[in-house]
């Protein structure tokens, strides 16, 4: 699983984007509410403690001009009402927030905003098990599935942990929700600005009075143009991707342009 515990301190991750990407998280929840939000009943209670949990945050570890979402009034939903405290807390971080709720057979995805998705869509997940939503992960439900299920049983509120993974995407979009269909294989000369490394740096954690878990998903990417003028770093990654396995390297759209990324990160 690759799990690390952190501090309170380093469970928020705001740098110099944040404007720019809460800016983006914004214009998403306008223009494409029903695709970035899905909320189930009985979540409510669940998002005002991770509303709180944001908002103390935020107040212990002041950033220096904070984005101007955080001071605008929350629009009403589409019915007047008001948006899920989940949504509220979203407004003010670059994190993606997702809530997982003990069921009797395990954690379901019960509430979720989701505007940086890497190559799945809310949709297509909300309600359904852990176990379910990394159906298409390979090994999950052989090697990972039951670790899953015992960790999330046996956190606890005062524990906090983080963990990374990896892709590399042929856009810098950050809403990128499906994987290109049919790619045209990569040529050498384009690699460097057409491949973007991206990593998505999660913590869970639970929350103290309605139990359920909290997954925080932060985005960050950079063009493979940069990571080759680091020769140890561009070395690092293409002898990961070749070490990996075919199906997971299929799962990231890398087996069209495995080779020539390979041979361009070490030339």
């Amino acid at each position: 699983m690759g799990l690390s515990r952190i501090t309170d301190a380093q469970w928020l991750l705001p740098d110099e984007r944040r404007d720019v990407e809460v800016a983006e998280r914004h214009r998403l929840l306008a223009e494409r509410h029903d695709e970035v939000v899905a909320t189930l009943p009985g979540t409510e209670a669940a998002g005002a403690e991770v509303l709180d949990l944001v908002r103390a945050w935020q107040q212990a570890h002041p950033t220096p001009d904070r984005a101007a979402g955080e001071r605008a009034s929350w629009p009403l939903s589409a019915c007047g009402t008001a948006p899920h405290p989940l949504e509220v807390a979203a407004r003010q971080v670059q994190e993606d927030l997702v809530l997982m709720v003990p069921h009797g057979d395990g954690y379901h995805l019960d509430a979720a905003v989701l505007c940086f998705p890497s190559h799945w869509r809310l949709a297509d997940k909300i309600g359904r098990s852990a176990s379910a939503i990394h159906e298409p992960v390979p090994g999950y439900e052989t090697e990972l599935a039951d670790k899953v299920d015992r960790f999330l049983d046996r956190l606890r509120p005062e524990v906090i942990v983080a963990r990374r993974n990896w892709s590399v995407h042929d856009s810098p979009a950050l809403f990128a929700p499906d994987p290109p269909r049919e790619p045209r294989a990569a040529v050498a000369d384009e690699v460097g600005e057409r491949f973007w490394l991206r990593s998505e740096r999660q913590t869970l954690r639970r929350l103290p009075v309605s139990g359920a878990v909290l997954f925080t998903i932060r985005v960050q990417q950079v063009a493979l143009a940069e990571v080759r003028a680091d020769q140890n770093t561009a070395h690092a990654l293409a002898a990961r991707i070749v070490a990996q396995p075919d199906d997971l390297t299929a799962m990231n759209g890398l087996t069209p342009h495995r080779d020539v990324i390979v041979s361009w990160l070490t030339a």
